[in-house]
């Protein structure tokens, strides 16, 4: 049986897991210090590197993700970058591959062409949240629009819009209101300028502004603690006397 680790160096181990759990997951999973102080790929690779039990932890957690990736034949697949082949896949592996997808895959033109489009073309329930995924695929999509990649469009979103997914739901966090902290990392971190397209998107569609997360915050108020002037002038509803003007002939 070949060796799984073969080839693979210890940043590109860091990175994957990192991408699909997190470091608050990641540090839960493999409680040492890099992941739960700070934590960065840059000051991981330096601790682990001079940690041999730390690194043989991490290691063993690589493998075993890549056992379940490879039980997954459309993940197993897309990472040959062969042809996907969905016919006898279950929902469940659907949206599984779906969101490894999103969470590892870049969500370029090519990629969207050859696998994510004909994949979602297979899901019967875009509103499904199967027990594999920490949100649902809705909230998965607005959450990995690639930070910090100016060219990237939200064409994975749109399309799940097309297809009829709840911009309402509110099983995880209300897609407006995470949009908006979505973007108001990204300002306060500096990594990239704030876009309004996926908000306008769910504006369009129906997103309701008024909705409230279990703190009782709406997404104007997430937007005004980011100081997010764009998204507030979004958000924040019409004069009445403003609005009656606008509809009188």
């Amino acid at each position: 049986m070949p060796d799984p680790l073969h080839g693979i160096t210890l940043a590109h181990i860091v990175t994957h897991l990192y991408n699909e759990y997190g470091w608050d997951e990641l540090a839960r999973r493999i409680p040492v210090k890099c992941f739960q102080s700070n934590p960065s790929v840059t000051s991981s690779l330096k601790f682990l590197r001079k940690t041999p039990w730390a690194r043989e932890q991490v290691e063993g957690e690589y493998v075993k993700l890549l056992h379940r990736e490879d039980a997954n034949p459309v993940i197993e697949v897309v990472k040959r970058g062969q042809p996907v082949n969905t016919v006898g896949v279950s929902q469940s592996k659907l949206h599984a591959a779906l969101g490894w997808m999103l969470r590892h895959v870049p969500q370029n033109a090519e990629n969207m062409r050859l696998y994510f489009l004909p994949i979602l073309a297979a899901v019967q329930d875009v509103n499904f949240w199967p027990d594999s995924e920490t949100m649902p695929l809705v909230n998965l999509t607005i959450e990995k629009l690639n930070l910090g990649a100016v060219d990237d469009e939200p064409g994975f979103l749109t399309e799940l819009v097309r297809r009829g997914v709840d911009v309402n739901d509110t099983r995880f966090w209300p897609p407006l209101m995470h949009t908006v902290d979505v973007e108001g990392q990204a300002y306060r971190t500096h990594t990239r300028a704030p876009r309004m397209d996926v908000l306008d998107l769910l504006l369009a569609h129906g997103a309701k502004p008024e909705l409230k997360d279990a703190q009782g915050r709406t997404a104007l108020q997430v937007a005004q603690a980011y100081g997010l002037k764009a998204a507030i002038q979004r958000l924040t509803p019409e004069p009445v006397e403003k609005s009656r003007r606008r509809v009188e002939p």
